[in-house]
């Protein structure tokens, strides 16, 4: 198994991908979304916080439709804040 290891310095937090380095030179930090920094040597990540957890063994397969349920997740996650908000700013004005 092949991981991309990559570091924010804005967040202080390390993160790898599945895959190669050079498939994932364009990604984002998850937690500000500023652009990851690909890792030449672990000793880079010593001191940084973990945003993702790293899988146990080789079994990790995840089902192919798990994506699509966190998406679905955090989509209705976002709606429900948003009428929330909506609804806050509704009762203020009222």
């Amino acid at each position: 198994m092949t991981m991309a290891h990559s570091k924010c310095l804005a967040c202080r937090a390390r993160v790898w991908r599945d895959g190669p380095p050079a498939d994932h030179l364009d990604d984002l930090c998850p937690g500000c979304g500023g652009p990851l920094e690909i890792v030449g040597d672990l000793s880079e990540l010593v001191g940084l916080r973990s945003l993702r957890a790293r899988p146990r063994g080789l079994a990790y397969n995840r089902p192919p439709d798990l994506s699509a349920r966190i998406s679905a997740q955090i989509r209705e996650t976002i709606a429900r804040n948003d009428a929330e908000r909506r609804r806050r700013i509704d009762v203020e004005r009222a």
